[in-house]
C-alpha cells in the first residue's frame, strides 16, 4: 500500500484520494447548472429571471443552515455516518432531477440537494484539517480547493453542451456523489488509525494537534474568525457574480449555451490551478497574497464588463478564477490555525463555509439592490459594480494589512 506524508508521519494514499473525493461534490449545487440558465428560461417562459436563478440560489440558501447543523452534530464517532447520509441525499436528488419536468419540481429538488450538500461541506474540509499538519496541511487544502473547482470544469462544459440537446441530461452531473460513497470505507477513523504511521508519537500521545500552538496567539479566536469569514464573504460575493449573470450577458450579446459553458468552465480551470499551486504562489508574493488576488479578480470583472467577444469573456473569467483559486485555500488554512483543537476543526469550518454559501446566496440580491438604487439594468452593470466593491475591499485591507486576517505566508 502506497503512503503519503501528513506532516507528522504518513497515511495511505487511498485515504487521501478518498478524502479529496468528497470535495468533488461541494461546488456542484447551483454552479454546475449555471450555463443552462438561459436554456431553462426559454423552456419556462412564464418564469421570471429570479425564479430561474433560484435553481442556483436555493441550494445555497438551504446549504447554509445545514452546514451549521453538520458542524454541530458531527463528532469523531458519527462523522462517517453524517457524511454517508449527506452523500446519499445528494445522490437521491441527482436521480430525481432526471425525471423533473416542472419549475416547482426543479426548485424543490434544489432544496433537497442543499440538504445533502450542507451535511457534507464542513466534513470535506474538517477531515483534511484533522489528519494533516503544517505545510502538508496547507498543500492538501490547496488540493481540496483544486479538486472541488476542477470537477466543475468538466461539469460546466458537459452541462453547456447537453443543454443544447437534452436539458434533463445536464442534471446527471449531480450523480457524482457515488464516487465518495464507494470510497467511504477508506476514510473512516478505524481504517485511518489502523494504517497511520506516526513519526511524532509524543505529540500524538499528548493529544495536541497542529492547531493548538497557532490558536494560542489569539486571545479571542472567534472574533478573529469572524474577520476571516467576513473577508471570505466579501471576496466570494464579488468574484462569483459572473455565475449568475454571465449566461444572460452572453445570451444578450448573441452567444450560445455551449459557449457559456466553455466560458464558465474557464473559471474552474484557473481556480483549480490556483489551488494546486498555492504553495509556490505564497512563496512568490509572501504576505501580500490576498491583495494580489483582489487585483486579479477586479481586472477580470472589468474585462467582462468592457468587452463582449468569446475570447475576452474567457480571459476575464480566467482571471477571476485564478484569484479565487489562490484566496480560497488561504481562508481554509486561516480557519484551521484558529481552531483550538481537532475536535473544533469541523465546527470552525462549518462557520467559515457557511459564510461561503451566504456570499453565493446574496449575490443577486446585492446586484438587484444597486440596480434599483442607480436605476441601471444594463447587462454590464453587475461587473462594474462588483469591481468597484472589490476596490473598496482592497482599501480596507490596506488599512488593516498587519492583521492576521489579511496576511499570508510568514
Amino acid at each position: 500500500m502506497k503512503y503519503v506524508s501528513n506532516g507528522r508521519g504518513s497515511l495511505p494514499l487511498i485515504t487521501l484520494i478518498a478524502l479529496l473525493s468528497v470535495s468533488l461534490t461541494v461546488n456542484l449545487p447551483g454552479l454546475a447548472v449555471s450555463p443552462m440558465l438561459g436554456k431553462i428560461a426559454d423552456l419556462f417562459p412564464d418564469a421570471s429571471q429570479l425564479e430561474v436563478q433560484l435553481l442556483t440560489l436555493l441550494p445555497n440558501l438551504v446549504i447554509i443552515p445545514m452546514i451549521l447543523i453538520s458542524g454541530k452534530i458531527t463528532t469523531v464517532r458519527n462523522q462517517t455516518a453524517v457524511l454517508a447520509t449527506g452523500l446519499a441525499i445528494f445522490l437521491l436528488a441527482g436521480v430525481l432531477y432526471l425525471f423533473a419536468d416542472t419549475m416547482p419540481m426543479l426548485v424543490g429538488l434544489g432544496a433537497l440537494l442543499g440538504v445533502g450538500c450542507g451535511l457534507i461541506v464542513p466534513i470535506a474540509a474538517g477531515q483534511l484539517g484533522e489528519w494533516f499538519y503544517g505545510r502538508e496541511k496547507v498543500r492538501v487544502l490547496g488540493f481540496k480547493s483544486g479538486t472541488s473547482n476542477g470537477i466543475v470544469i468538466l461539469a460546466t462544459i458537459f452541462v453547456g453542451w447537453a443543454a443544447d440537446f437534452s436539458w434533463h441530461t445536464s442534471f446527471s452531473v449531480y450523480l457524482v456523489p457515488i464516487i465518495p460513497l464507494l470510497l467511504l470505507p477508506f476514510m473512516t477513523n478505524t481504517f485511518i488509525r489502523g494504517h497511520l504511521r506516526q513519526s511524532a508519537p509524543a505529540a500524538a500521545a499528548s493529544g495536541q494537534s497542529a492547531n493548538v500552538e497557532p490558536a494560542r496567539r489569539f486571545a479571542r479566536p472567534i472574533v478573529t474568525l469572524c474577520g476571516v469569514i467576513g473577508l471570505y464573504i466579501a471576496l466570494t460575493a464579488t468574484s462569483m457574480v459572473f455565475t449568475y449573470y454571465l449566461p444572460f450577458t452572453m445570451k444578450h450579446y448573441g452567444l450560445t449555451s455551449s459557449q457559456v459553458g466553455i466560458a464558465s468552465a474557464m473559471f474552474y480551470v484557473t481556480a483549480m490551478i490556483g489551488g494546486f499551486s498555492l504553495t509556490p504562489f505564497i512563496r512568490l508574493v509572501g504576505r501580500t497574497g490576498l491583495f494580489v488576488c483582489i487585483i486579479i479578480m477586479a481586472a477580470g470583472l472589468l474585462i467582462l464588463g468592457c468587452f463582449h467577444s468569446m475570447a475576452t469573456y474567457v480571459v476575464g473569467v480566467l482571471l477571476i478564477g485564478l484569484g479565487y483559486g489562490f484566496f480560497q485555500p488561504i481562508i481554509y488554512n486561516k480557519t484551521t490555525e484558529l481552531a483550538p483543537n481537532k475536535a473544533l476543526s469541523t465546527k470552525y469550518f462549518s462557520y467559515t463555509l457557511a459564510g461561503n454559501y451566504i456570499a453565493l446566496s446574496i449575490v443577486p440580491l446585492i446586484v438587484e439592490l444597486f440596480q434599483y438604487v442607480f436605476n441601471n439594468h444594463t447587462a454590464d452593470f453587475p461587473y462594474y459594480l462588483n469591481a468597484a466593491l472589490l476596490a473598496i475591499v482592497l482599501i480596507v485591507g490596506l488599512l488593516c494589512r498587519r492583521s492576521f486576517v489579511w496576511t499570508t505566508g510568514k
